[in-house]
């Protein structure tokens, strides 16, 4: 018997987002890429995170990996209100953005618009571009799946 969760497989994806000088963090549970420069990402509506990101914002996105199941957790499961998602973890800055020094991929993209994707409001759609640099770093990539499992 297969464990309670998401039918389909998931990567673990990190959103890492600047703003007013403070860096906010969170998990992106869905992300797709649908052509070779957009990518559809589905965030919770009630992200405090995830409402900094307005049309023209530009932000990483970083795939973890298996090794940052600690960091997918903390970011996943709290509030950048009640903790520093990021403490502690070595970040560098390109273009202006901050990403994961270590990751899986990472890349720079830039919000272009909104999505009505579910009828709950509960989740927010949002395309976005994928800017260059895009970066391949060693190692296997975190699932969604393993992230909240025995959490």
């Amino acid at each position: 018997m297969t464990e309670p969760g998401s039918p389909l497989v998931y990567g673990c994806n990190l959103i890492i987002v600047e703003d007013s000088g403070r860096t906010y963090a969170m998990v992106c549970s869905w992300a797709t890429q649908v052509s070779d420069r957009y990518a559809i990402l589905c965030i919770g509506a009630q992200s405090e995170t995830g409402r900094i990101l307005q049309v023209g914002t530009e932000f990483s996105l970083n795939v973890l990996l298996r090794e940052q199941l600690e960091l997918a957790r903390l970011a996943g499961m709290k509030h950048s209100s009640a903790v520093d998602k990021l403490a502690g973890v070595p970040l560098e800055t390109q273009s202006g953005v901050a990403w994961l020094a270590r990751a899986k991929k990472r890349m720079r993209c830039r919000v272009e618009r909104f999505l009505d994707v579910a009828p709950d409001g509960a989740t927010r759609g949002i395309l976005v571009e994928i800017l260059a640099p895009l970066e391949e770093q060693a190692g296997e990539p975190l699932l969604l799946d393993e992230v909240f499992r025995n959490a």
